[in-house]
């Protein structure tokens, strides 16, 4: 991602194209690389997708810990 040919310069995206990475040439013979966003949309999208799957993961662990502990009550002896 970050590793371009010896003479190459330009853009690079990934991501979906929401990210930008750009490589440009200094005046002093340095390297320049800047970072931007040109697309929110697909970052928005993974975060909402792993907000949603998070939530889901929670609540059924939730369930599954409420019948533990309700089997557990029902047993004799308890």
């Amino acid at each position: 991602m970050f590793s371009t040919g010896s003479d190459e310069f330009g853009e690079r995206k990934a991501f979906f194209g929401s990210m930008v990475f750009e490589t440009v040439e200094k005046d002093n013979g340095a390297t320049g690389i800047t970072l931007g966003i040109d697309n929110p949309v697909p970052i928005v999208l993974l975060f909402l997708v792993l907000t949603a799957i998070l939530t889901i993961v929670q609540i059924i662990y939730r369930e599954l810990k409420q019948r533990r502990d309700q089997l557990l009550s029902e047993m004799p002896g308890n």
